[in-house]
């Protein structure tokens, strides 16, 4: 089995540009590259598909490079707004020191969380390129009736782009062109909606080496969720990669709770698990899919893999603990760690009442709610259960002089953070 073999029967590949220079590509193991934006200082879960394909492909032997958008994420590129929410105007304003903040953090994250070492800021492309320069050696090309027939520039043109967004294309298809010239790279893959900026490259290479170079490139299906948004988003917001901005605990989480419709789809595109694996998973799942067999092998993979085996024993540990009442087994950063998706309020004074506490992060509807739990004793604060409405929650009583949790009924909790 070669690379392609392998992405077909994971439903990793939406298009194709010439299936006879693909096979040749994959026989003869040549080099891939994929692109990222910096529009965040992290790579998120709707983007691990992607990059979860490059330990594939350098596992089949393919050399890999990856290319941080140094130019191209200070542009922007022209999202079809009916996949993408993003503003355009707030991708747009982004600064150059954001900008380049967020190269360094997704450069190092790349290196990490997928080992590719070889990884190119295309902003170096450019660096000696003067505007004549580019007009001359890029502009001409590609003809402009060729971009307004890309899908996403067309869809665009309805409600409006700017000439920066339209140019941003050019600068994806020159990437390519650059690099199968001086890094021996014949493939690019992306997204499927980044269909029309990928095979704008081809373009390019033909226009220069002639038609029997040896470029290609193929685009992987979008990742969407049950309601059709795309995958990696929770109702508390984007599942990143980076621990600092999402614990692993949080995306394990996300991940044990995924559908059973979408389990096996999520099995075969996320994970390194063989074609025997995944059927003998789904077999066990499909007996008692109450114990959601599927869904904690998927978050196991992926939290493994992406913040390596102590950070998954350390959710386990925590997801355990909140299942079945033991909070008194975590440590305090792993509470802290458990607490950081639910209810949260940060208290200015460093003491509040518990009915107002209560009433404050909506836990209850009204005071006289509020005493009515407390009298019931269906409050408690750090595992101690509260008997009067008195009761103040202070700094000086919190864990590590941090923070305190509420725990209302068995399974809704609320975390008090102290200044």
């Amino acid at each position: 089995m070669n690379i392609i073999d392998e992405l077909k029967w994971r439903d990793l590949i939406y298009d194709v540009s010439d299936k006879n220079k693909i096979a040749e590509w994959a026989k003869n193991k040549g080099g891939v590259y994929i692109g990222v934006d910096p529009s965040a200082k992290s790579m998120h879960l709707g983007n691990y598909q992607a990059y979860h394909i490059t330990k594939m492909l350098r596992n089949y032997g393919h050399p890999v490079i990856i290319i941080v958008g140094g130019i191209t994420g200070l542009v922007g590129d022209p999202r079809d707004p009916k996949l993408s929410k993003d503003s355009i105007l707030e991708r747009n304003n982004k600064d150059k020191k954001e900008i380049e903040a967020n190269l360094k953090s997704i450069e190092k994250q790349v290196k990490q969380i997928f080992g590719i070492d070889k990884v190119l800021n295309n902003a170096e492309f450019y660096k000696d390129m003067s505007i004549g320069d580019y007009l001359r050696d890029i502009g001409k090309l590609v003809n402009v009736n060729y971009l307004l027939e890309k899908d996403v520039i067309a869809r665009r043109l309805e409600t409006g782009i700017s000439y920066a967004e339209f140019s941003y294309t050019l600068l994806q298809g020159y990437d390519f062109l650059y690099l199968y010239q001086n890094h021996n790279i014949e493939c690019q893959f992306g997204g499927q909606d980044q269909w029309g900026n990928v095979t704008t490259g081809l373009e390019m290479i033909r226009k220069v080496v002639g038609s029997d170079n040896k470029a290609c490139c193929f685009s992987v299906p979008l990742l969407l969720k049950d309601d059709g948004t795309k995958f990696g988003k929770s109702e508390s917001g984007t599942i990143w990669l980076d621990r600092t901005l999402t614990s692993p605990y949080v995306m394990y989480q996300f991940l044990l709770n995924q559908s059973d419709e979408m389990i096996e789809t999520l099995l075969k595109r996320l994970t390194y698990l063989s074609k025997d694996e995944i059927k003998e998973i789904m077999k066990n799942h499909k007996k008692e899919p109450s114990k959601r067999v599927a869904q904690k092998e998927l978050a196991n993979n992926i939290v493994r893999d992406v913040h390596g085996e102590n950070e998954l024993k350390k959710a386990l540990k925590i997801t355990d603990a909140f299942f079945n009442n033991k909070l008194e087994n975590l440590e305090s950063d792993e509470l802290l760690e458990g607490l950081g998706d639910k209810n949260n309020f940060l208290s200015p004074h460093g003491k509040i009442n518990i009915l107002d506490l209560l009433l404050e992060t909506k836990m209850v509807k009204s005071k006289g709610e509020g005493r009515k739990i407390i009298e019931q004793k269906g409050i408690s604060i750090n595992g101690k259960i509260i008997e009067s409405i008195d009761f103040n929650v202070e700094k000086k009583d919190s864990i590590n002089n941090s923070f305190s949790y509420i725990k209302k009924g068995k399974k809704e909790y609320c975390l008090v953070k102290f200044k």
